[in-house]
């Protein structure tokens, strides 16, 4: 019998082929779903392969597969807990999960010539459109509330066993700065700014109230914010990476994501950021010191940013293709940061 070939070493729509026949028959033995009649529609393939699932005449799912540095079963266990709260909360909008017929959230699925734990998690289709229009009036301000009220509730809950996102993990311990093949895509000069970086802003992320921790979506960037149907406000998806931290982690990479979008009509992103804050603080005060906390946030989040890109496009063909181009702008901005530049997205008035 010939050996099974390696998964890593498959071209990138061979991978997804052999994921995909996997999630069909994994929704057919656990889910009573009939996996060869439904529509998968792929979302995207990054750590994880995230498809939109149609059933014949029902609604839709989301199937995620996680495959490449997934978080443990028992992680995501407690990320779908969360969910299924804020779903019955109806605080704010958000893709509820489905549980096996077994009464499972997780199931464990086998990928030939794969050697990490491969899982599949099955949540409901949250309708909307992705990346709200932000410059239509009312919509910043919407943004911030639900940001607010996502950080409200998390702020209620006691067990979470989830990462911390802090200094710590995301700088010290960050992929970028303790991987040889991390710094050698970041280049010397890359490499040099990012420790730079981490010693300038370090203390700054070390003056957190108690208060303003907690449960944070931990990549809370335009495209997983959902504008839902009929302007009813806007819902959240892609919990994958939620976690223990600040909430000025997640603040930072709303604004940051919309700031990328946004800087080459002038005032456009200054008049985003102002009315998503407004947004924020109907809801609750934003957290102790944010202006200044502000930018080393932003600076943070780009740190997340480059730990994964550099981790995913050496094994991901998708992340290869804008990778490089994403690493080159972010050592840009800190270069111009360590040089005494604002970082880009800091407010005057925050």
């Amino acid at each position: 019998m010939p050996p099974v070939p390696s998964f890593s070493h498959l071209p990138h729509a061979a991978q997804l082929d052999l994921l995909e026949r996997l999630t069909r028959s994994t929704l057919t033995k656990h889910y009573g779903l009939d996996g060869a009649a439904v529509r998968m529609e792929v979302q995207q393939y990054e750590d994880n392969a995230v498809w939109r699932v149609t059933p014949p005449g029902r609604s839709s799912f989301v199937a995620r597969l996680s495959v490449r540095d997934g978080r443990p079963a028992h992680q995501q266990r407690s990320e779908m807990r969360w969910l299924e709260s804020l779903a019955a909360s109806r605080t704010v909008a958000v893709p509820k999960p489905v549980t096996t017929t077994g009464g499972q959230y997780v199931v464990s699925v086998e990928v030939p010539g794969h050697d990490e734990p491969s899982t599949l998690a099955l949540l409901h289709w949250l309708p909307g459109t992705a990346e709200p229009p932000y410059r239509r009036p009312g919509v910043a301000e919407q943004m911030g509330r639900t940001t607010a009220s996502l950080h409200e509730h998390a702020a209620t809950l006691p067990e979470f066993d989830r990462p911390v996102w802090d200094a710590e993990t995301i700088l010290l311990k960050g992929h970028a700065l303790t991987d040889r093949a991390a710094r050698e895509q970041l280049g010397t000069e890359g490499t040099a700014a990012l420790r730079k970086v981490t010693e300038l802003i370090t203390p700054a992320l070390h003056e957190e109230a108690l208060k303003d921790r907690g449960r944070i979506h931990g990549d809370l960037h335009r495209e997983n914010m959902i504008a839902l149907p009929d302007g009813v406000g806007i819902g959240l998806i892609d919990f994958d990476d939620c976690g223990t931290g600040h909430y000025m982690l997640d603040i930072a990479t709303v604004l940051s994501s919309i700031r990328r979008i946004a800087w080459k009509q002038p005032g456009s992103y200054e008049q985003f950021a102002r009315d998503f804050l407004v947004g924020y603080t109907k809801v609750r005060p934003l957290p102790v010191d944010s202006g200044r906390l502000l930018e080393p946030y932003l600076l943070l989040r780009d740190v997340f940013v480059l730990n994964f890109v550099t981790t995913a496009a050496p094994v991901n063909a998708d992340v290869a293709l804008w990778g490089p181009a994403r690493i080159a702008g972010i050592v840009a901005n800190m270069q111009a940061y360590v040089e005494g530049d604002p970082y880009p997205g800091t407010l005057a008035f925050a």
